[in-house]
């Protein structure tokens, strides 16, 4: 007796479509990753060219290094520096003395504010003569802190008491809430004292001020946004802030830059503690700088200063009617052709279709393009869309003719001809119900490969889309907008193949009905 099904078929058709689709997690997982890996490897500038790295200095070099995150695992990082790590080791290495000692005096400077919390305390269980060098690292912050007390930094024997006093005294004000509350209080009413209060802290700051700092869109938030830029230019002495006189674009722009700066040498002056820690693991590799800078509204932005998103949604409006509209076309056009081509087989109508078929596939989408734009195409996208149409036509045709040839060679149709039916009939009714599926798979594949060629055909005719602004992000090496563009590519790719398997469950509910039985005997 056969097996009672243990799901009405319905039931378990929508069960099948549920365990495809969530198959696509992983699959876009491994998508990113492999873009990731593709468009990862830049060249190092420590080992890059030679002389002319070697010419560049080793501060340059690891500035370079560090802003393309090569300083970075690739995907875990066990041991994120943060503010913490990074004070200890250059405490450490002003102890060690030695050729080192210059560079981390500087390093210590800065870090700033985020650096005393863990180097002040820690002073006391120095001996005496490392412990005054440290203090006197310290000299260069307080100026820029602006602490009265100077004199008292500079002095070998009393810069490390006054860096000891000073964190009694100062020490409550070293407190996240409270700065997060003044940072709230200055972007809602304006600079006054609390602007002070926040220089004060100098680096320490840094986080809080960041978080609240947004592109300006009216006068309110430009003033906002100027007030936060200048504290952020204070106390990281970094010279980048929005003019008095600066229109709303250029205060965008400066805004952008600090996100940016953000995403490279924010955690400079963090303190990674508890369920932060443990996503640093993960942020914190170049794998997670890239996501970062492809998929944050906040961060990642075009050559031109442009949320990638909000960039690529607007090339899109051009992009994907001539791609899906060509799609649909061609396989209008293909379907029927495959159809003729297998009826007729092996006469003048089937050499005919083979013959148009095999020349659309031979002559380049490009020379086709550039020979309708000198006759006089249009700005329209009509005209692209049937160009692009007729370099797709070749795959779906040739593919339907072979189905539906082997479809009517099948037993039933041999039956239903010797039955006495037509061939249209047969073919039309018994025939292509079966054939098209095959075809359909096609289409999973269609809407990168259509991608490409809308890209020629956006050139030609002058059509600002996807492939204009993906041939200047090569131009300019605008990683962003490529590792975007890659990876909303796979995924049309991997969401093309699970709507085809939702057809064919469609079309053929017990082919889904079988694997999920093999499955659940297995």
């Amino acid at each position: 007796m056969a097996m009672r099904p243990f799901l009405a078929l319905p039931t378990r058709i929508v069960v099948y479509g549920v365990r495809r689709a969530l198959w696509l997690l992983p699959t876009l997982a491994f998508v990113s990753l492999a873009t990731f890996l593709f468009l990862s490897y830049v060249p190092d500038p420590a080992v890059e060219g030679g002389v002319a790295a070697a010419q560049l200095g080793d501060a340059r070099v690891a500035e370079l290094r560090r802003r393309r995150f090569l300083d970075l695992p690739r995907f875990a990082n066990t041991a994120p520096a943060d503010a913490r790590a990074r004070a200890a080791a250059a405490v450490q290495a002003i102890v060690n003395g030695g050729n080192d000692e210059a560079d981390a005096r500087r390093e210590l400077v800065r870090l700033g504010g985020a650096a005393l919390p863990h180097v002040i305390p820690g002073l006391d269980a120095l001996a005496p003569e490392p412990r005054s060098r440290v203090a006197l690292a310290l000299a260069p912050l307080a100026k820029r802190m602006g602490l009265t007390a100077r004199d008292e930094t500079t002095n070998p024997e009393r810069a490390a008491a006054f860096w000891i006093r000073f964190w009694n005294d100062r020490e409550p004000e070293f407190r996240d809430a409270a700065v997060r509350s003044t940072v709230r209080r200055l972007s809602q009413y304006g600079a006054g004292t609390r602007a002070g209060d926040l220089r004060a802290l100098d680096t320490f700051v840094f986080e809080h001020v960041i978080a609240a700092l947004a592109p300006p869109t009216d006068s309110t938030s430009l003033a906002s946004a100027r007030a936060l830029v200048d504290i952020l230019a204070d106390v990281t002495e970094r010279d980048d802030r929005i003019g008095v006189n600066a229109d709303m674009r250029s205060a965008r722009a400066c805004v952008d830059r600090w996100l940016a700066f953000d995403a490279v040498y924010g955690t400079d002056f963090k303190t990674l503690t508890g369920a932060a820690r443990i996503t640093a693991v993960g942020t914190e590799t170049r794998y997670g700088k890239w996501l970062l800078f492809t998929f944050s509204p906040r961060v990642a932005k075009t050559a031109e200063g442009t949320p990638v998103l909000t960039s690529m949604g607007r090339r899109a409006r051009v992009s994907l009617p001539i791609v899906f509209g060509a799609i649909a076309l061609a396989y209008s056009i293909a379907i029927p052709l495959g159809v003729v081509a297998a009826a007729t087989r092996r006469r003048v109508m089937d050499l005919g279709v083979v013959t148009f078929v095999l020349a659309l596939y031979a002559l380049p989408t490009a020379v086709i393009s550039v020979l309708v734009a000198n006759i006089g195409g249009t700005g329209s996208l009509v005209v692209p869309t049937m160009i692009l149409a007729l370099s797709l036509v070749a795959a779906p045709a040739g593919q339907q003719r072979a189905a539906l040839l082997g479809a009517l060679y099948a037993d039933h149709i041999v039956a239903a001809r010797a039955r006495g039916a037509g061939l249209l009939r047969v073919v039309l009714v018994h025939g292509l119900r079966h054939a098209i599926v095959p075809t359909a798979t096609l289409t999973a594949l269609e809407a990168p490969m259509a991608l490409g060629g809308a890209f020629v055909v956006e050139r030609v005719f002058s059509l600002y889309g996807l492939g204009e602004a993906t041939i200047v992000a090569v131009e300019q090496r605008d990683i962003p907008w490529l590792m975007a563009l890659s990876f909303f590519a796979a995924a049309a790719a991997a969401i093309g193949v699970f709507l085809t398997d939702m057809v064919y469950a469609v079309a053929d509910p017990r082919g889904a009905a079988g694997v999920l039985d093999n499955r659940r005997r297995a």
